[in-house]
């Protein structure tokens, strides 16, 4: 199991002030298993302190599912969703520090474009590794 931990703040007259109060939703993207267990699809909830943080204890993700977090209400401006990955860990993980997938494919998202990135010298090495 691993913990995360919460800080979400918004912008005051002062600077940052803490989200107080708000909820955050938690729901896996899918079923996964356990052990032996089938976890279903179900989501919890989680009320931010009044220094707008909060943690969890939660089973680490692997590659058949990731957790959707919503933070807000639907009327809310600023309301977000994000879904992350979550490897197992004896630390306390910062939320802002998981990794954000995308919640169909699961792989990493604000990567770039692999296929952007090959210039000439990539190509030159897969020539001579595909000729030997």
């Amino acid at each position: 199991m691993t913990q995360i931990k919460f800080d979400f703040g918004h912008p005051s007259a002062d600077g940052i002030a803490d989200l107080a109060g708000e909820t955050v939703h938690v729901i896996p993207t899918s079923r996964f298993n356990s052990g032996k267990r089938i976890v279903v699809r179900d989501s919890f909830e989680v009320r931010l302190d009044e220094y707008g943080t909060a943690t969890v204890t939660v089973p680490p993700t692997d590659n058949t599912f990731a957790y959707e977090v919503t933070i807000g209400d639907s009327t809310d401006s600023w309301r977000f969703i994000r879904v992350v990955q979550v490897p197992d860990s004896t630390s306390v993980l910062n939320f802002s520090d998981l990794v954000e997938v995308d919640s169909t494919t699961l792989t990493p998202v604000g990567t770039g474009n692999p296929l952007a990135d090959i210039d000439q010298s990539d190509i030159d090495w897969a020539l001579a590794a595909i000729r030997n």
